[in-house]
């Protein structure tokens, strides 16, 4: 099957709406929910669906709507189960159809029966979709893992996140993988094992998609092996508007947008310019964006000369798709003015390219200088300045190294809080053992 976790969750939520088809429709959506048919449905496909109601499960309407038929989407938890059977024993709405992002546990089920005195169930089903799908090939489960290895009770409801997030992203795709993860982690074993345990132990009915072993691998690596790639500025599409501006949900908010567009959607899916240069680099992004301007202008010229009325029914004929690549080019030369704005600001370009001499140089005295030339430069912000030392310090670091400890004391000049500066020591003390890890070739001083 190809690997496209957008369509397929897309597919899942049009068979949800389908399943009760004929009459008013109210989408019940979780915290979680929300955002999976956020990413992947617009408001104009849903009210085709005839969903004219969207409402989080946490909220419960005071008048009853039983005109409405509600089809609840959501993760099966404890307490969505109970907010379910709260809807349930009001009879909030007409009908209900219950669909469910992962495995339902069995007293979950119960608990739902039991509640469904008024017998407006209808339909009770497991879609397995507990992740955000961001890109045909990307998907988020959006929580952070966290800085905590230790086998506390947050850390294992973390595992278990992780856990159905992947397992039901295994089972959209029917996918039965091999099973490989990084032996030096403790969380990649955690994870590693408790899927293996689901699919090959618990649920192997459900997962029997009649694969030979090996046709697809599993590989479970730990974020926190790599300090550096982080630290670094992107200089991608894709990456530098999530670095500079914040992707969430597909969705950009632009400050300094001249017009009254402060939010646009930003989507591979719905824009062909973006899916082309999603990973273009800054230079070959910017060439692209005038390419696009010029051939929106050459079909404005076009679409300027009406003569007859030939010429006014080719006009309408294309005026749909005129006007979508009108709010296409808008929309990326806003995003790519914003950019530029904010690097002339920040001084983006002058940080990278110390950057790259930290990380990639073999000069550590050019590279010290570089350092701490920014660091003394007030038009560099705070931010960027402990990126920089933490570069440096995982560079070239050492405990009593000379030009680490200035490297520090620069960097407590720039009004940086506490949890920062306690960062940059911790990183000091064990940088001895990061740069022979990381860097194992680094020159010497």
């Amino acid at each position: 099957m190809t690997l496209d976790v957008s369509a397929v969750v897309k597919e899942y939520i049009w068979k949800m709406l389908s399943d009760c088809s004929g009459g008013m429709k109210a989408f019940i959506l979780d915290d979680f929910t929300i955002n999976i048919v956020s990413v992947v449905f617009s408001q104009t496909e849903l009210l085709q669906a005839e969903v004219f109601l969207v409402e989080r499960l946490q909220h419960i309407p005071v008048k009853k709507l039983q005109h409405f038929k509600a089809v609840c989407f959501v993760r099966p938890t404890m307490k969505n189960c109970e907010k379910l059977c709260e809807h349930l024993k009001r009879h909030i709405y007409g009908e209900y159809f219950l669909f469910f992002s992962h495995l339902v546990q069995e007293n979950l089920l119960q608990k739902i029966a039991a509640s469904d005195e008024y017998e407006v169930v209808q339909q009770v089903q497991e879609l397995y979709a507990s992740f955000v799908p961001v890109d045909p090939s990307l998907f988020s489960l959006e929580f952070s893992f966290g800085m905590n290895y230790s086998p506390s009770d947050k850390s294992l409801r973390a595992t278990d996140r992780v856990v159905e997030g992947i397992s039901s992203l295994l089972l959209s795709l029917k996918w039965k993988p091999a099973i490989r993860f990084q032996r030096s982690s403790s969380r990649c074993r955690r994870v590693a094992e408790e899927i293996h345990r689901l699919a090959y132990i618990q649920e192997p009915g459900l997962f029997d998609f009649r694969q030979k072993v090996g046709d697809y691998q599993l590989i479970v690596l730990d974020r926190m092996e790599d300090p550096v790639t982080p630290l670094l500025s992107q200089w991608t599409y894709q990456a530098m508007v999530h670095e500079i501006l914040g992707i969430k949900n597909n969705k950009v908010q632009l400050r300094h947008s001249l017009n009254d567009e402060k939010e646009i959607v930003l989507a591979s899916s719905d824009d062909s310019f973006y899916q082309e240069n999603m990973f273009s680099n800054y230079g070959d992004l910017g060439l692209a964006v005038k390419q696009l301007v010029d051939n929106f202008q050459a079909i404005s010229k076009i679409n300027k000369q009406i003569e007859s009325i030939d010429d006014m029914h080719r006009f309408i004929e294309s005026f749909p798709e005129f006007r979508h690549q009108s709010g296409s080019v808008a929309k990326h030369v806003n995003l790519i003015s914003e950019l530029s704005k904010i690097i002339n600001e920040k001084s983006l370009m002058t940080v990278s390219r110390a950057e790259q001499e930290v990380v990639c140089g073999s000069d550590r005295v050019l590279a010290f200088d570089l350092v701490m030339d920014l660091l003394a430069d007030n038009k560099i912000l705070p931010f960027e300045c402990l990126k920089l030392a933490l570069l440096f310090i995982l560079r070239y670091g050492g405990h009593g190294n000379k030009q680490v400890d200035e490297v520090m004391t620069a960097l407590t000049r720039r009004n940086l809080d506490q949890l920062s500066l306690n960062l940059v020591r911790n990183f000091g003390k064990a940088s001895l053992f990061l740069v022979s890890f990381i860097f194992p070739a680094h020159p010497s001083s």
